[in-house]
């Protein structure tokens, strides 16, 4: 195996975008950011255009940034130190403090990383009827729990984070007083995990939306894994408000896009059912839950663990 270079540095605010460029064009595969009150979902925030991700990151409260990224082979810590001093120094009569920045380069040791977290990712209890386990583990003893098997792949949603695992939970108290089998509908689908779980609780159909073509993928693999691939379909097609009326609909999603779609998220709820959303921070809720009431949503209840807020609103009948 051969080693990669991770290099970070602590720049001024108003060098981030230069900065995380130049690492691009040099042949960076990825660029993290880092600041205090940053607290990522299920992986880091990758810098670049907001719209590639759906993100509506909190607010850089410091002056300064710590980007890290990580050059492929051949690439060698003290040669790519030196070339960022020298870009940083030329940057410094655009950005006073650049110059000084702090830089860290140091070899990586190439690992299985995929290897490390199959390991590290062990069944889970979510909610009071859910065990979500790893497709490559064995099932542990758990007496009524419904087993939600999963292998993500590369798309959001193990379980694992408080945004996901809340949003079972919610998919659970629905589908437990559901009193007739309901339409599902998952926008930003990921693994398929919402959606799948709602199956195997009883729903009638689920149907899961991602921009992700890759995602649309490995949610039908998951749905196949759990056996209810005969109820469930999913798309890379945007939500356009005429997919049809659904009892539970599920958006899992970064604040600013729930806010953006809210015309056609809304218009997919049946009379009397439910919406469920969730990856937004506590400093939007008021924002979520004003679009929704405008949209003649009423709140219900919502679950927080002083980052994120997942919440359950309905149509009245």
């Amino acid at each position: 195996m051969s080693d990669w270079v991770e290099i970070a540095v602590r720049i001024p605010v108003a060098a981030q975008e230069a900065v995380s460029a130049w690492f691009l064009d040099r042949g960076a595969t990825g660029v993290q950011e880092d600041y205090p009150g940053l607290f990522p979902g299920d992986g880091p925030v990758i810098s670049g255009d907001p719209a590639e991700w759906g993100g509506d990151a909190p607010q850089n409260p410091a002056p300064d940034v710590v980007l890290t990224a990580w050059m492929p082979p051949p690439a060698l810590p003290q040669t790519e130190g030196q070339a960022l001093r020298t870009f940083l120094t030329e940057l410094e009569a655009v950005v006073p403090g650049a110059g000084d920045a702090p830089i860290e380069a140091n070899l990586l040791p190439e690992q299985d990383w995929n290897s490390q977290w199959k390991a590290s990712w062990q069944p889970l209890p979510v909610g009071e009827r859910f065990m979500v386990c790893p497709s490559w583990t064995p099932r542990p003893e758990a007496p009524g729990r419904v087993f939600l098997c999963l292998d993500p792949g590369m798309a959001f949603g193990t379980g694992t984070h408080f945004t996901t695992g809340s949003c079972l939970e919610f998919v659970e108290e629905v589908m437990t007083a559901a009193t007739t089998p309901i339409d599902v509908l998952d926008v930003g689908t990921g693994s398929g995990i919402l959606a799948v779980g709602a199956l195997l609780l009883g729903a009638k159909s689920a149907h899961g939306l991602d921009m992700d073509p890759d995602a649309v993928v490995e949610a039908l693999q998951n749905a196949e894994r759990n056996e209810v691939q005969d109820r469930f379909t999913a798309s890379a097609i945007p939500l356009n408000g005429r997919e049809g009326s659904f009892g539970l609909v599920l958006a899992n999603i970064m604040a600013q896009t729930i806010l953006n779609l809210a015309d056609p998220l809304t218009a997919v709820i049946a009379p009397g059912g439910y919406l469920v959303t969730s990856g937004v921070l506590q400093c939007h809720e008021d924002a979520i839950r004003a679009s929704m009431e405008s949209h003649g949503l009423v709140f219900d209840r919502a679950r927080r663990d002083g980052t994120w807020v997942t919440t359950l609103f309905h149509r009245p009948a």
